[in-house]
This record gives structure tokens, sequence and C-alpha cells, in this order.
């Protein structure tokens, strides 16, 4: 089974490069290539075992497992800790909110020998993957290296669940290769149980995004807020993490806004870079006053001129969308209004900011459903449905402030994740050399 997925892995790559390539036309085509082949730089290697190796694929990841590594690197000073990413900006936000660590480097490709050299280099005596990044090869040769494996903030949504249900006599193998599987929630513990992991090594440990520092304003949130004022530029819809097809409906909720508000502000942020120059381009086209983020200086005059005549910021920068949760009056969490599963609420929520989501929240189903039970967030049917709440909480600010107060209050009842997936790991990293409770 292992030399047939190695195989279709192989093929799958090679079919895929050409789109790949495509995708990154005019930019450098594979960020840390020598890494993604396991060569990864001399400079973090390690002559004895006992390394922490942490793997977060992207933004959302890192941004999860933050908490847990500083307390990590709190517990455990004499351990080096290294972090590994699959896309470019996952690893700029890892270097932002953790600089300070042993090293960090590319995933290597899904192949044994790659893998294997990157083991060699780092030497670690424990491997934490965080939430469902299950690569076989990986995982054989971290059991093979005698490298503890753990899963974090494991979770498994509707679409990964039917997928790995197909394969599952290859799943009970590789979910053998893990000695800790830490879920978000008795659903998700059921289901890998389901899959064929060991009932004893799952345990439900909770959403480590719980856990996560409370955003504030930088250099920049601080000066965009003085602009706005400057501007008087009120109320400040944001329309976070958006997908394909999903701007179009959001600007159609944005008209009804504008109607009644007519100094309101919307702070559009596409969830992938990529798209940044495309939804510039259905904004133009769309004849909408527009600013980019980084169309002006900080500080500058123009930042001040542009949100005194745009209706709309565009965010085409990553790791500032926290900071303008705070500037906002109400958010809506994109990937929800198209049926691409939805994103995490958690950080305007941590604003205590009043939520709205579309019908397709499947990927965070569980946090969805607390946030509606708890009356700290409002989904909607369609475009139409959204902007009839959005102008509803507008004009019931009271209301609007009630619900923002239930959301900061679900995180801080929900919160001790860390803690319960650091007591799961001294069974093997032993008992920490700094004994505390989690960094808040």
């Amino acid at each position: 089974m292992y030399r047939l997925y190695s195989l279709l892995f192989s093929l799958g790559l090679v079919l895929m490069a050409p789109y790949y390539l495509w995708r990154r036309r005019g930019r450098k085509p594979l960020a840390g290539w020598r890494e993604r082949f396991g060569l990864l730089p001399p400079s973090i290697r390690q002559e004895a075992q006992g390394a922490i190796w942490i793997h977060a694929v992207s933004v959302g990841e890192t941004i999860a497992v933050a908490g847990l590594v500083r307390e990590l690197q709190r517990r455990y000073p004499e351990r080096r800790i290294f972090l590994s990413h699959v896309t470019p900006t996952g690893r700029e936000v890892g270097e932002k909110q953790l600089p300070d660590l042993a090293g960090r480097f590319y995933l290597p490709f899904d192949w044994t020998w790659a893998v294997r050299r990157a083991m060699e280099h780092i030497r670690p005596s424990v491997l934490l993957i965080v939430e469902t990044e299950l690569w076989p090869n990986i995982l054989r040769a971290a059991r093979d290296f005698g490298c503890r494996s753990f899963l974090v903030n494991a979770r498994l949504s509707d679409r990964s669940f039917r997928g790995y249900r197909m394969v599952r006599p290859f799943m009970r193998r590789i979910l053998g290769n893990i000695d800790r599987i830490c879920a978000q929630t008795a659903a998700d513990a059921e289901r890998f149980r389901m899959l064929g992991a060991s009932p004893e090594r799952v345990s439900v440990t909770g959403n480590l995004k719980f856990d996560s520092r409370a955003p504030e304003f930088g250099e920049f949130g601080a000066r965009i807020r003085e602009a706005l004022a400057v501007a008087n530029r009120s109320p400040i819809f944001a329309a976070a993490s958006t997908m394909p097809g999903e701007e179009p409906l959001v600007l159609q909720a944005w008209q009804t806004i504008r109607k009644r508000y007519p100094q309101a502000l919307m702070i559009l942020a596409p969830r992938h870079p990529g798209r940044f120059d495309e939804v510039e381009e259905l904004l133009r086209t769309r004849g909408l006053k527009f600013v980019r983020r980084t169309g002006f200086a900080q500080g500058s005059e123009a930042m001040h001129l542009g949100l005194a005549s745009a209706e709309i910021l565009l965010l085409d920068t990553i790791g500032e969308l926290a900071e303008m949760f705070g500037l906002a009056d109400i958010v809506f969490v994109g990937g929800s209004l198209v049926p691409t599963g939805g994103h995490n609420v958690l950080e305007p929520a941590f604003w205590g900011k009043p939520i709205a989501f579309g019908p397709h929240m499947s990927n965070f189903r569980d946090v969805a459903s607390l946030f509606l039970g708890a009356g700290a967030a409002v989904q909607v049917a369609d475009a139409t449905e959204l902007g009839q709440e959005l102008l509803h909480l507008l004009d019931n600010p009271e209301e609007a402030r009630r619900m923002g107060e239930m959301a900061k209050r679900v995180v801080a009842e929900q919160a001790g994740a860390t803690l319960r997936v650091l007591n799961q790991m001294e069974e093997w990293l032993g008992a920490p050399s700094t004994a505390a409770t989690p960094v808040p």
C-alpha cells in the first residue's frame, strides 16, 4: 500500500506541476525547493536526538499552535523546536509570531528518502502535527526513527472523513503510527476511531484556537484607526477570508448598508494572496471606489485621503486581518456563502465583535453551532439575508454589543486545550523544567 501511495503521490505531483507553475507565473516558482527535497540548511542540523518538530501547514494552523509552541519553549528550554510549513504565507506568519525557534523549513515532499533526510538533520524525538496533515511516509519514517507522533487540534471535515473511509484499511495503518490523537471535539474523536485509530490513543482536548492570544493593535492598526476617525468613516464592516465567487455576494449585501449609511467603509480581505489582483479588477469593473492597503504608506497623508474618498479598503497583506477586526463594528466570516466549508470565527470573537456567516460552515460545524447556540453569531442563507441582518445589527447597536460580548465569553469558556495537550505530551517529554499554567 505504501508503494502504491508513493507512486500515486509522485504521479499527482507531476500532473499538478504545470498548473502550479501557471498559478505562480511571474513569482518564484517554488519557495524553499531544496527543503522540499529534504535538503535542510546546515544551521539547523542536530547532533543528538531530542528536538521537537512541529508541522503547521499554513496560516490558520500556525496561529492555532502558536500558544502551545510558546509554552513548550518555556517548559522545555533545553529542547530545540523546529517548525515546518507548506505555504509561504504560513511560514511568514510563523516568523512573525514565533521568531525565536531553533529553525524553520518547508515540509519535504512525502517521499521516504526526502523525509528521512530531514529526520536525520533535525533528529526529533517528538513530531507534532497540527489538525489533519496525515502524510503516510512522514508518519512511518517518524515511527522507524523512534520519534513519537502527536496529532493535535485534530479534526475531520465531512469531506475528509468521506474520502478517508474509502481507504479505511490503509488509514488504519497510517493512524497506527500516531501515538496520540488530541481531537477538537467528541465527534472528531469518534471519526478517528471509525477510521481505525486505537481508542486508547484518542482523546478530546478541545480547540487550541480558543487559547490564542487576544489580538492587539499594532502600528498599522493604530494609524488606520486614527485615519478613519479623521475621515469620519463609520460604521466599519469587515468581510474576512472571502473565497472565489463570494465577493459579488458580499458586495450585494454591502450596497444595502451603503444606502442607509453613506459614510460606512468596508474592509474586504480575500482569503488567498493570489486573488488580490482578481478582486481589485472586480471592484474596478463595478466602478466602486476602493484603495488597496499597499497603496498608501503608514502615517502618510495618502492614508487619510484614501480612506476619506474610498468606500472599500482592499486588505492585500498577510497578518493584518486580526487588527482590522478590532476596527470593525460587525464582521462577516467568508467561505460560507459559497460551498467551501467556511472559516474560523474566533479572531473577531476575541475582539468581542458581532459575527455573521453563511450556510456553508461544514469545516467549522461544531464551533459555528457553539456560537449560534450561545447567541454569539448569526447565520444567513444568502446575500439578501446577509444585507438584512447586517443592517439590523447596525440599526440596533445594543443588540450587536450583546452579541459581541457573548462571542468573547464563549471563547473564554472554551479555553484550556493547551494545558490538556501538554499533559498528554509529558509521557514522552518528561516533567517540565518549568512547571506552570499555559501562557495566556
